[in-house]
């Protein structure tokens, strides 16, 4: 028998949650019942309307919009919204703060709730409401948070505003809803680095949109015929709040920003900056909310500074799941191993992380105490001493200073990691200065991290001399010469070198990170005969040499200029230990595939930058100084080696030796 069709419930009849009582009188009724209550539902949300006043509170008015208008079985639409426990909580804080922080696992799916309120909001008043929504690149926000948005507005019949996909902007109706413009709507940013200029761009100065000069003093306001008598009905203290909010639906308003960072860890931090010294005393009065969503990384990249707990994060642990935030904002988190999937069992939110992807995401990241972890299934910033990363946040830290000189003229120095020979993403290359701060120690400091651009469409100019000239034009462009330069020739090996010394010059230091470690001294580090422990014995591999040669100069305060971008990196690495080498164990850095699989990205600062404290420790004698008075030189001691005026002298005192003068 053929099954039977599940019956479609019937309209009630329309709920105007006594609005003409609060004085809003003109409800343009039309005899749809699902249209008049998508209006009324919408008006509520607008103002909050909460139960004393006759309605249901923000969160359900806002509830009750989205069902009638995506979950509506009298009315379907090819786009549906999913109500789990995680869901409702994003939204419920969304309707409550100013400043909400999301932290969670990976395929929580926190981008589709914050999308959705984006959305509502803009439809709910689209002459009054500018939504901005950034991820750190283009392409990853339209596969993640602003495709669901235009999934959401696209499943819609009718909504007032002009979509131009082309350029991810949707433009707003204008306050005379006679055209359209951008003092409204929708816009996508880019927020990674190397966007900056046009992010910031479209930040500073940003309003929002309002119309007429509203005085909204609840004496004022009070004076108003549509709002006489309300006085019977509540209290001055309720009336102070009621009124304001009552304004909003006239001609004469402020409007709002909505602005939602997905991805917020890879977000560059003069984007914070903004936030805090232009939009937020540019728009005050709640006239501007900002909400960020990230998988936690560190404490000091942009989304663990907004996150940043009041009580400090040595008071958090995974028992809490929500907090104040540091700048008066809130932060909630979610774990995957309480999902709604595996603790409620709904199968409705198979997007969600299963138990067999939670012991996967432990075996392949290190485990269940590893940063990886604690990102990607605990939703939770790590603690330290948790993670088996390469360098924790605490050795980082140290570097993110600026260098005191005493040396008034330290030279400037550049790295290069190629990135097309060992499998990187760009040709990155690291600026740093090096001489003598006022400590009297030998000091490194970064200065700049650029990207070598190549044109991947010339077929007259090979990509690795495109590199070899660009680097080598930006070097002469800082009046770098080619002895105080370096890259890495690993995979290039002497074809690359080749090119930079027919390029530029013979005397550019090349780097090999391939092969057997060095019998290099490890800092301080003795072996078990108390002798001091060589590179050989502690690394499985010169490339793990170089990425832990930082760790002494860090520790001995040697190296600064470290950017929030560059340590993210830096940290994000992890390693492996094994049985062997003098200690006992040896210590090796996951390879490049490994980590790109992870991580998305290659890590091309970083290995520029390490091959920069190689430079400096391999031809200029850069030696940490790790107690006091290990290393008191001064600043005529950091001197070039080879130039061509030491080799004239060495060369003079070879011949006025006694033996070789001959007597007069």
């Amino acid at each position: 028998m053929p099954r039977a069709s599940r019956a479609i419930p019937a309209a009630p009849p329309v709920n105007t949650y006594g609005l003409p009582a609060l004085g809003y009188e003109d409800i343009p009724l039309t005899g749809d019942r699902d249209n008049d209550q998508i209006y009324i539902e919408g008006v509520c949300f607008r103002i909050g309307l909460t139960q004393r006043e006759g309605g249901l509170g923000k969160f359900e008015h806002f509830k009750n919009f989205v069902d009638l208008v995506w979950n509506n079985p009298r009315r379907p639409v090819p786009k549906k919204f999913i109500w789990c426990r995680e869901n409702e909580k994003i939204l419920r804080e969304c309707c409550k703060r100013d400043e909400l922080g999301v932290a969670g696992p990976s395929s929580l799916g926190k981008s589709e709730p914050v999308a959705l309120w984006a959305v509502v909001n803009y439809i709910t008043d689209p002459t009054h409401t500018k939504v901005l929504i950034m991820s750190t690149t283009i392409t990853g926000a339209k596969h993640k948070i602003w495709g669901r948005f235009r999934e959401f507005i696209d499943a819609l019949p009718d909504y007032a505003g002009k979509p131009l996909w082309g350029t991810n902007r949707l433009l707003g109706p204008n306050y005379a809803e006679t055209g359209y413009g951008e003092s409204s709507g929708v816009y996508l940013l880019a927020g990674q680095k190397g966007h900056e200029k046009d992010a910031l761009d479209n930040l500073i100065g940003i309003k929002a949109p309002a119309t007429g000069e509203p005085d909204v003093s609840p004496e004022a306001l009070r004076e108003r015929l549509e709002f006489r008598g309300l006085d019977r009905q509540f209290d001055e203290m309720e009336l102070a709040s009621l009124l304001p909010r009552l304004l909003t639906l006239g001609d004469e308003r402020p409007g709002k920003i909505i602005f939602v960072i997905d991805e917020a860890t890879g977000i560059v931090e003069s984007v914070l900056n903004a936030i805090g010294t232009n939009m937020k005393p540019g728009n005050p009065g709640g006239k501007l909310q900002v909400i960020m969503i990230g998988n936690p990384n560190l404490h000091w990249d942009v989304f663990g500074l907004f996150c940043e707990p009041a009580v400090g994060w040595d008071n958090v642990t995974l028992k809490d799941y929500e907090w104040e935030t540091k700048n008066g904002g809130w932060c909630i988190r979610f774990n995957a191993e309480e999902s709604s999937l595996i603790r409620d069992k709904k199968k409705e939110c198979f997007w969600m992380q299963s138990q067999k992807d939670i012991d996967g995401v432990a075996d392949f990241g290190g485990g269940r105490k590893s940063l990886y972890y604690y990102r990607f299934v605990l939703g939770m910033w790590c603690p330290e001493g948790a993670d088996s990363g390469v360098y924790s946040q605490g050795d980082v830290e140290p570097g993110m200073g600026k260098a005191v000189w005493i040396d008034t003229r330290p030279k400037l120095h550049s790295s290069l990691d190629p990135s097309f020979a060992a499998g990187g993403d760009k040709p990155s290359c690291t600026f740093f200065k090096y001489g003598v701060d006022m400590t009297g120690k030998r000091v490194m400091e970064v200065t700049e991290q650029i990207a070598i651009e190549v044109d991947a469409g010339d077929k007259k100019v090979p990509i690795p001399y495109q590199v070899a000239r660009g680097w080598k034009r930006e070097c002469i462009k800082r009046r770098i010469p080619p002895e105080r330069a370096s890259f890495d020739s690993t995979g290039g090996g002497v074809v690359f070198a080749g090119i930079v010394a027919m390029e530029w010059s013979h005397k550019v230091q090349a780097i090999s990170s391939g092969g057997k470690a060095s019998v290099r001294p490890v800092g301080k580090e003795k072996d078990e005969k108390g002798e001091r422990l060589k590179a050989n014995q502690r690394f499985a591999n010169k490339a793990t040499e170089i990425w832990y040669g930082a760790h002494p100069f860090l520790r001995s305060g040697q190296i600064y200029g470290i950017t929030t971008t560059l340590a993210k990196e830096i940290c994000s690495r992890r390693h492996t230990e094994r049985r062997g080498g003098g200690t006992g164990r040896t210590v090796q850095v996951e390879d490049k595939p490994a980590y790109k699989k992870r991580e998305g990205g290659s890590p091309d600062d970083a290995d520029s930058f390490f091959v920069g404290v190689e430079h400096l420790r391999t031809k200029y004698g850069f030696k940490p100084a790790e107690r006091a008075g290990d290393e008191t030189p001064t600043a005529a001691d950091v001197r070039e080696p080879n130039t061509a005026w030491e080799q004239l002298k060495k060369r003079a005192r070879r011949v006025t030796t006694k033996t070789n003068l001959p007597r007069a």
